[in-house]
């Protein structure tokens, strides 16, 4: 039976390889086994003629074409080869039904799987995580590198849960860790699908449950529990449960997503004890197209540069940074440091292409705590620039002299109002040369636990989660992009592009990760992290930082803040969204000016609700006996709107329903090559009567928006192509996804 077992591996392929984010597994023609070795993705005289010589042992069947040819019972392939497969496989040639694909995903096969992932430039690999769920007074034995006690080459994973409900689970929590994957499968294509596993029951207790699911984040799941008819103690059975089953039976929650699937494979025990094995375990899809099949891997969003500071000039731009001074206290800053911060050059300046922050000792070896030998610089970002998720990411070259402790770290914006560790701590990259060595960078988040004390204070309520990473050669050898990466969901840390930091934000413990940061660069001597320098410590430390830039989620919901006010990726024309917009009556010009069918702007309409704020602008299309008119936006002299990526508005055809044909044009100060665009070319979101519109800036041909002067809405048509007459109504107006 063990060597039946391990002729039931239908999935082979132990990687799963994506290609610009398409998680296709191997896909092939189901019974594909000509040319011998080599299959062609056809099913034909030549594939039934292997799988007789397979049946009659003329040819022996390996791993490949067991994985192909085994299509006996379907959807549930027994790991054999025999009469049944030949004569199915006959059937599909005969009259012609063969033309199906199959993808495998694998799951778990002689442990959990690794997926490499490629989109467009970016690479990445990372392991399925095996995790589990225990209640009160269960124990649990989850061993995912456990031989088989038959098979000394194989293996498997051990479970053993007794004392209470538990559970098992292979998922893709460490995705949102990924550089390039995001939360989990999207597993919705086309196709009937089926999770299929190996599993060994080895003892089971009268009335316990063995309950396999798929969710989606608990509680959003499908289970099925399996029956008696499903397992025999002491003997190897394969389990195959097809997506229906698992639709039509949801958890506690909405039920299962195919589209996000995080837990890809959960087994629990309930009401008893059991000790079991599983492998093999895979998800299986049929489809009648192969493009059907693929599955596909939900990845990162793109993103969109938001603010940086190149440090290109001479001098420190006041515009972004404050200097912080002093000793920090009779306790250093809160950790004992050493070093005066001052503002002066020699401790803070810019120079080639550098921020550079020098930490100096003035009687080298003689250098003691908080008594003015040891100056230092910290700059920070506070009522200058602050953020609310997306990444953040400096290249830098810090320090690792002994006693030096170099860090890029954030704090939350209202810091000065609630404290610290109320407002949250982010510690991008922190070298402690106290605790570890010039090797080790660190990756800590500090905030309070609200379940242990409120109003937190620095005691058993204050909270930090910290993660490390060791390289193999010095931090101070050389230049390195440490970075942050950080929804809602959670925060990732990296250094130069290799995750080794993820924490998931419980948003009714964590409340302070909901809120914009600001940032800081310092070098602190001494204190609880840094240790004490001596002899051997090289005056000045230096740390050099080549930049530091933030990026937002295009279409996310984070948020940046430049000075005072807040700065949205927005520029309004007709809009009461925006701090920095309003609503631009003056420059509204209608065209009788220019001759047309009259065209009034009613700007205070109460003919229908507003999209935005309270005010609607209603442009009235009236047939004087023209053969064009509309309105224009009027700028007043040539505006640069290079920055922004579209053109949004808001528009309420109630009145007037046959407009399709209306063209939108820009101009800029060198008009006469500009072509405008037809409102039928796209497709608007709804929201009630209203049609909001987005117009990608570079659909219009031969306009230059380093320019622009005029915007106008001209002549509505319906489909017939003639002008139409009545009342269409505008509101928010603006140039969206900029700088």
């Amino acid at each position: 039976m063990v060597v039946m077992k391990r002729l039931l591996c239908y999935l082979l392929f132990i990687s799963v390889q994506l290609n610009a984010g398409q998680a296709s597994a191997t896909i092939y023609a189901d019974g594909d086994l000509a040319p011998l070795g080599m299959p062609d993705g056809e099913i034909n005289t030549a594939d039934f003629l292997i799988a007789k010589r397979i049946v009659i042992d003329e040819l022996p069947a390996t791993d490949l074409e067991l994985s192909h040819g085994d299509i006996y019972p379907p959807g549930s392939p027994d790991g054999v080869i025999n009469v049944q497969d030949l004569l199915l496989l006959q059937q599909l040639v005969l009259d012609g039904t063969s033309n199906r694909f199959v993808e495998n995903l694998d799951l778990f096969d002689d442990g959990p799987a690794t997926i490499t992932t490629t989109v467009g430039t970016a690479s990445s690999t990372t392991t399925l995580v095996a995790g589990g769920y225990t209640g009160p007074g269960a124990s649990v034995i989850s061993n995912t590198n456990f031989t088989d006690p038959e098979d000394a080459g194989n293996t498997v994973w051990q479970i053993g849960i007794s004392g209470g409900t538990a559970n098992v689970f292979l998922g893709t929590a460490d995705l949102s860790a990924d550089p390039v994957l995001d939360s989990g499968f999207d597993l919705s294509g086309g196709g009937n699908g089926y999770l299929v596993f190996d599993i060994k029951v080895n003892s089971i207790t009268a009335g316990t449950n063995l309950t396999v699911k798929i969710d989606s984040g608990y509680p959003q799941l499908g289970q099925y529990t399996l029956t008696a008819s499903d397992y025999t103690i002491d003997d190897w059975q394969r389990v195959s449960i097809d997506f229906d089953t698992l639709l039509a039976n949801p958890g506690p929650g909405s039920g299962l997503s195919l589209s996000n699937v995080v837990n890809v494979f959960v087994i629990e025990v309930t009401n008893g004890d059991a000790s079991f094995y599983l492998d093999n375990i895979f998800i299986t899809r049929d489809c009648p197209e192969a493009t059907e099949c693929n599955a596909t891997i939900n990845t990162k969003p793109e993103y969109t540069l938001v603010w940086s500071d190149e440090f290109d000039g001479t001098v420190l731009n006041t515009d972004n940074w404050v200097k912080e001074t002093g000793y920090g206290g009779n306790f250093g800053w809160g950790n004992d440091e050493w070093q005066l911060y001052t503002g002066s050059t020699s401790n803070v300046s810019v120079s080639g292409g550098n921020l550079v922050i020098n930490a100096r000792c003035a009687n080298p070896p003689s250098c003691g705590k908080r008594d003015g030998t040891i100056t230092s610089a910290r700059i920070n970002t506070l009522n200058k620039f602050s953020f609310k998720y997306g990444k953040i990411e400096a290249r830098l070259k810090p320090p690792v002299g002994k006693g030096a402790w170099p860090a890029f770290w954030m704090l939350g914006s209202n810091f000065p109002t609630v404290g610290w560790p109320r407002s949250g701590e982010i510690d991008v990259m922190e070298i402690h040369n106290l605790y570890s060595n010039e090797y080790t960078t660190h990756f800590t988040m500090h905030y309070c636990n609200d379940y242990v004390s409120d109003p937190c204070v620095y005691d058993s309520g204050w909270q930090y989660v910290s993660d490390y990473l060791s390289l193999s050669e010095s931090l101070g050898d050389d230049y390195h992009v440490f970075s942050a990466e950080w929804d809602e969901n959670g925060i990732t840390g990296k250094i130069d592009g290799t995750t080794y930091y993820y924490l998931p934000i419980d948003p009714g413990n964590m409340e302070e990760f909901l809120e914009e940061f600001f940032m800081i660069f310092n070098i602190a001597i001494g204190g609880t992290l840094g240790g004490a320098p001596d002899a051997s410590t090289v005056w000045p430390q230096t740390m050099l930082v080549d930049y530091v830039r933030v990026y937002q989620e295009d279409g996310g919901n984070g948020s940046y803040t430049v000075g005072s006010g807040p700065v949205s990726p927005e520029l309004g024309l007709y809009s009461e969204s925006h701090t920095e917009t309003q609503l631009d009556y003056l420059r509204i010009v209608n065209s009788a000016d220019w001759g047309g069918n009259y065209t009034g702007t009613d700007l205070s309409s109460n003919a229908v609700s507003a999209y935005d704020g309270s005010n609607v602008m209603a442009a009235s299309f009236v047939d004087y006996g023209k053969f064009y008119g509309g309105f224009i936006y009027d700028f007043n002299v040539a505006t640069d709107v290079s920055a922004y990526q579209s053109l949004k508005f808001a528009l309420d055809s109630s009145q007037m329903a046959a407009y399709a044909n209306m063209e939108i044009k820009p101009e800029d100060s060198d008009s006469g090559s500009e072509t405008g665009v037809l409102l039928s070319n796209y497709t608007p979101a709804m929201s009630g009567n209203w049609a909001v519109y987005e117009i990608p800036l570079t659909d219009f041909a031969g306009f230059d928006p380093a320019s622009m002067t005029l915007l106008g809405f001209w002549n509505p048509r319906n489909s017939s192509d003639q002008l139409t007459f009545g009342t269409l109504y505008f509101d928010d107006i603006h140039f969206s996804g900029g700088i």
